[in-house]
C-alpha cells in the first residue's frame, strides 16, 4: 500500500527557506495522486522522480489529472527508468492521465498493463468525455519525450482498444511534441488525434511533431490524425513526422487526412502484419497524406503484407498533395530483430539514405559507424539512370566500383554528366567513396540532323538499330514545315507511344524510341506530315 504523500517528507525546495516550492522530489513509497495534486494546487511546475526504477501509481478511482501547467520527469542522475501506471481495482479509470492544461513528461515508462494495474485503455488522454470537466486550454501545449508507452490493451484484454496519446473532443491544442518515445503492444492507434469530423473540431493542433520514435506491435496506425472537414481551408496544423522506425506492426502505419502541410520522411517499415481483428479496413496501404503542402519521401518498406484488395499506391500523397519521393525496398540490417534490437548493422544502407543524407529510422538505432558512401543523383530534363551494382536506398559500400547508364526517355538523348562526375562518356564509372553528387543532363532530340541540305521529298526510314533492345533511333525527312506527329502501335493498332505531336520545320530528323516499359514483339510506327504518310514496322527482342 502506498504511503499518503506527506509535504514535508517528501519534498524538495528550491530557492530561500520562505520561497513557495517549483519542484518537488517525488518517491515511489507515496501515493502518486496526491503528489500530482499537492503540485497542480499549490503553483509547483515540476515532479522529479527520484526512486531508481520506481513503481509510481495509486489507488485513487480517479486519473491523474493535470489541470494546470505541470513537468513529471525521471530526475537527472537517478538511475533506471521510473514507471507510471494506476492502479484502481475497479476498473473505472481507463487513463493514466487526463490533460487540459501545458504537460511534459520526460523519461519514464507509461505501463498500461502492469501487474499492479487492471489494465488501462489510454497513457495520456486530452479532451473530454461526455459531462467532463475542466476543459481544455486552448493552445496548450504536450511534450513527450524519452518515455516508453507499453502494454495499453484495456482490461489486459489483447484483443481490446488501447492507445499512447488520445485526443478526444474540444482539444484545440499548440504544439504536440513526440520525441526519442518508444511504443509497443497498443491495441489501437499508438498516437490518434482524429476526432474533428466526429465533433466538428475546426482545428486540433497548430503542430504535431512525431521525431526518432520506434513502434513494435501496433494493431492499427502508429500515427492518425485528422483536420477538419474543409479541404480548402490551408490553417490547418503543421505536421512532421521524422525518423520513425515501425516493426511488426499492422499494414497502415500513418493516416492524414484533409490536413494540409504533413511532411513524413526518413522512415523505416518492416515485417508488417494485418490490422487488429476490428480493423480490416486499414489493411489497403502503408502510408496516406492528403492536400497540398503535404508530401511522404525517404522510405524504406520490407516484408509488407495487404488485404486481398488494396490500393495500387501503398504509399500515397492525394488529394493534390506535393508527391511521394525515394521509395526504397532494402533490408535494414537489424542487429537482433527477434529480439528488438533494431540497431542498424554499420553497412546498413539505411544509412545516408534520409533527406539530405541524413539517416532513416529513428536515431537511437543509428549508433554504428557507417561502412556505405553515398551517391545522390540529380535528373534534368526526361530520362532515368540505372546503376551496376544496383544502389540501396541512397548508397554502395564503400569503395565499390559503380556503372552508370543514362536512359534517355523516347524523343530525347543524353548529353552530359555535370558535379561530382563531368563528362559525356555513358555508361561511366565511379568509386564510391564519400558522398557524390551527380547530374545526369538529357534534351530533346528532335534536331535537325548534321546534314544540312534541304530534303527533296518526304521520307521514313527504317529503325536502327532493328531488332532492337531496349532503344533504337527513327529518322526522317520533312520537306516542307508543317504539324507532325510520330507514333508507335502495336500488333492490334493500340497506340503505345507518341514520339512526336508538334509543329515542325524542314529538315531531317532523329527520333530515339527507348521500349524498356513494353514487352518483346512487332510494332508499327506511322508519320503523318501534311498530305505525307507512312508506316513502317519494327522489332522489339528483349
Amino acid at each position: 500500500m502506498k504511503k499518503p504523500f506527506t509535504f514535508l517528507m517528501s519534498i524538495f525546495i528550491v530557492g530561500s527557506l520562505y520561497a513557495q516550492p517549483t519542484s518537488i522530489d517525488v518517491t515511489d513509497n507515496y501515493d502518486f495522486q496526491q503528489a500530482v495534486k499537492y503540485a497542480v494546487g499549490n503553483g509547483v511546475d515540476t515532479l522529479f522522480l527520484s526512486t531508481p526504477n520506481g513503481l509510481y501509481t495509486t489507488t485513487d478511482t480517479s486519473y491523474f489529472s493535470i489541470t494546470k501547467p505541470l513537468v513529471i520527469m525521471k530526475k537527472p542522475g537517478v538511475e533506471g527508468t521510473p514507471t507510471i501506471t494506476h492502479s484502481d481495482d475497479s476498473t473505472s479509470v481507463l487513463e493514466i492521465f487526463r490533460v487540459v492544461n501545458d504537460f511534459t513528461i520526460d523519461g519514464v515508462i507509461l505501463d498500461g498493463g502492469n501487474a499492479v494495474s487492471h489494465g488501462m485503455k489510454y497513457a495520456i488522454r486530452a479532451g473530454n468525455g461526455e459531462y467532463d470537466y475542466p476543459l481544455f486550454k486552448t493552445s496548450s501545449d504536450i511534450t513527450v519525450r524519452n518515455c516508453v508507452f507499453k502494454d495499453f490493451y484495456q482490461n489486459k484484454d489483447i484483443e481490446a482498444a488501447g492507445h499512447g496519446v488520445y485526443f478526444l473532443k474540444d482539444v484545440v491544442a499548440g504544439t504536440v511534441r513526440i520525441e526519442n518515445c518508444t511504443f509497443q503492444n497498443i491495441g489501437d492507434e499508438a498516437i490518434r488525434m482524429a476526432e474533428t469530423e466526429k465533433f466538428a473540431t475546426e482545428k486540433i493542433a497548430d503542430t504535431l511533431i512525431v521525431r526518432n520514435c520506434t513502434f513494435t506491435n501496433i494493431d492499427a496506425e502508429c500515427v492518425r490524425f485528422y483536420g477538419n472537414t474543409d479541404t480548402s481551408d490551408a490553417n490547418d496544423a503543421y505536421l512532421f513526422l521524422e525518423n520513425l522506425t515501425i516493426y511488426k506492426s499492422a499494414t497502415r502505419v500513418i493516416y492524414v487526412k484533409n490536413s494540409r502541410n504533413t511532411i513524413a520522411q526518413n522512415i523505416i517499415i518492416t515485417d508488417a502484419r494485418l490490422c487488429g481483428y476490428d480493423r480490416s479496413d486499414r489493411n489497403s496501404y502503408s502510408i496516406q497524406v492528403q492536400l497540398k503542402g503535404s508530401r511522404v519521401s525517404n522510405v524504406d518498406t520490407l516484408n509488407m503484407v495487404y488485404g486481398a484488395i488494396h490500393d495500387i499506391n501503398t504509399i500515397g500523397a492525394t488529394k493534390k498533395a506535393d508527391g511521394v519521393f525515394n521509395l526504397f525496398s532494402f533490408d535494414p540490417l537489424y542487429a537482433d530483430a527477434d529480439n528488438l534490437d533494431l540497431t542498424l548493422a554499420p553497412s546498413s544502407p539505411a544509412f545516408y539514405s534520409g533527406t539530405n543524407n541524413t539517416h532513416l529510422g529513428d536515431l537511437r538505432w543509428a549508433t554504428a559507424t557507417p561502412t556505405s558512401s553515398p551517391v545522390n543523383m540529380t535528373i534534368e530534363g526526361n530520362g532515368t539512370v540505372e546503376f551496376s551494382p544496383e544502389r540501396l536506398g541512397l548508397t554502395f559500400v564503400t569503395g565499390t566500383s559503380v556503372t552508370i547508364t543514362a536512359i534517355p526517355d523516347t524523343g530525347n538523348q543524353f548529353v552530359e554528366w555535370t558535379g561530382d562526375l563531368i563528362g559525356t562518356d555513358n555508361p561511366a564509372t565511379i568509386t564510391a567513396t564519400g558522398k557524390k553528387d551527380i547530374t545526369a543532363i538529357f534534351s530533346p532530340s528532335t534536331d535537325v540532323d548534321d546534314d544540312l541540305s534541304i530534303p527533296v521529298e518526304y521520307s521514313l526510314n527504317q529503325n536502327y538499330p532493328n531488332p532492337f533492345n531496349p532503344s533504337t533511333t527513327i529518322s526522317f525527312s520533312l520537306k516542307q514545315s508543317g504539324f507532325t506527329s510520330l507514333v508507335v502501335y502495336d500488333i492490334l493498332g493500340r497506340e503505345i507511344a507518341t514520339l512526336v505531336n508538334n509543329q515542325m520545320n524542314v529538315g531531317k530528323y532523329n527520333i530515339a524510341f527507348n521500349a524498356s516499359e513494353i514487352s518483346s514483339g512487332i510494332y508499327f510506327y506511322q508519320i503523318k506530315s501534311g498530305d505525307f504518310s507512312k508506316t513502317m514496322k519494327m522489332m522489339l527482342l528483349k
